[in-house]
């Protein structure tokens, strides 16, 4: 199989590209889990269109009473949203190596274009010799976008808010 330098790089940057937007799409169906409709939104409106309210779930927390020099424990209700107990990752695609041995040819340039500029390297997939090249892909996963630590963030402060002192 033979092919043009540029028209390799251009099919690994699309291919690039549509993970990208993969990966982007099940962070939404993710995120999804931790949210309900608002009671007014139109129930026709699918995530993240329209106002979403954070699933929560009631914890009972143990605090410690004294009373009259006797400490029990009571137990404290919290709601706790779901998104403050669950770690979510983002894997966005940061970096893109790619390694691979090509065999790399000048393709033949035709006679009415004599300008060196329009001569394309060809590419190969052939045993490794003088002429083979190496590429190397590679994706990594990156920390969270700041909006979602924010977002967390502010439902952790509520949780800590509740909880007894």
């Amino acid at each position: 199989m033979t092919a043009s330098l540029g028209a390799l790089l251009s099919s690994l940057k699309k291919a690039v590209i549509e993970a990208q937007r993969s990966v982007s799409h099940q962070h939404i169906e993710e995120l999804r889990q931790f949210f309900v409709p608002d009671r007014e939104q139109d129930p026709k409106l699918r995530f993240p269109e329209g106002a979403w309210t954070a699933r929560m779930v009631g914890m009972n927390v143990p605090k410690e009473v004294c009373r009259n020099g006797a400490v029990t424990l009571e137990h404290h209700e919290v709601q706790v949203p779901l998104i403050a107990l669950l770690p979510l990752k983002s894997y966005a695609i940061e970096k893109v190596e790619v390694l691979t041995t090509l065999n790399l040819t000048l393709a033949e340039q035709m006679q009415h274009e004599p300008n060196e500029e329009t001569a394309d390297v060809r590419v190969s997939m052939r045993r490794k010799d003088g002429q083979t090249a190496e590429l190397k892909i590679v994706i990594q996963a990156q920390e969270p976008p700041a909006g979602y630590q924010q977002l967390v963030s502010a439902y952790e402060k509520l949780l800590n808010a509740q909880l007894p002192a």
